[in-house]
């Protein structure tokens, strides 16, 4: 049975990448697993930011896959990201270029399908959660989401998102494991008033020197050799295998 990992919180606070890392992690911890990464994100085109040294034949949109008559496998399979040496993982989400008038807003039957669908590929379904109010994909993987990662940053308009959503069924879930994310170095980070806010907070992502040099390189979806950063994210691992 496949399981739904649902991640959100401020925008900017890294969450994507925590979720892509997570989602990359699973893959490498269950060898037996299919793992699926999913971005509904049209502000920022996650295919854009996570693969953009692609080749244009291999930059693949989820904007097709909704325009379809048919949301089936055909259509998920035809448009998938796959990554080099990772066999059984894939990316969904949007590419450079789409935005909210690229395509029709998918009809409640398509996001049936699509989920339908997803969880008769997948083992795993990573899915990178917008706070768009319009976002049906992400308002589904919300509440069907076995677990859920909250990502804030470390800073006043991470904690300023999180007092504004406190009144948003969809975000206000006392069940979601806190994370807090680092995103600068050297730099005085609210950490310790933003985690007694949250009250429990399952990790504090350390800032990561490794990241930062795969974001310019444009190589996120290689493994990480950080050894600090991937202990944390074993320990958000736990709460999904």
């Amino acid at each position: 049975m496949s399981k739904i990992i649902a991640f959100y919180g401020s925008p900017g606070s890294g969450k994507t990448t925590v979720a892509f890392k997570t989602a990359l992690l699973t893959y490498s911890c269950t060898p037996e697993a299919k793992i699926l990464f999913l971005s509904p994100d049209m502000t920022v085109p996650s295919i854009a930011l996570l693969f953009p040294n692609y080749r244009p034949e291999e930059v693949l949109t989820l904007g097709q896959i909704l325009d379809a008559t048919d949301v089936g496998d055909t259509a998920v399979f035809k448009n998938m990201v796959t990554v080099e040496k990772k066999e059984d993982f894939a990316c969904l989400g949007f590419k450079s270029g789409d935005n909210i008038l690229s395509y029709p807003t998918p009809t409640d039957d398509k996001i049936d399908s699509l989920f339908s669908t997803l969880k008769g590929i997948a083992d795993y379904i990573i899915v990178d959660c917008t706070d768009r109010s319009d976002d049906k994909i992400s308002k589904r993987a919300l509440l069907e989401a076995e677990v859920k990662f909250r990502v804030i940053s470390a800073d006043p308009k991470g904690m300023a998102w999180f007092s504004s959503m406190k009144t948003v069924p969809s975000f206000a879930d006392d069940k979601a494991y806190n994370i807090v994310n680092t995103l600068e170095k050297d730099l005085f980070l609210a950490t310790e008033e933003v985690c007694s806010t949250l009250g429990t907070v399952i990790a504090i992502m350390p800032y990561s020197k490794g990241i930062k040099q795969q974001m310019i390189d444009g190589r996120l979806y290689e493994d990480l050799k950080d050894r600090a950063y991937n202990n944390k994210l074993e320990h958000l691992l736990t709460k999904i295998i």
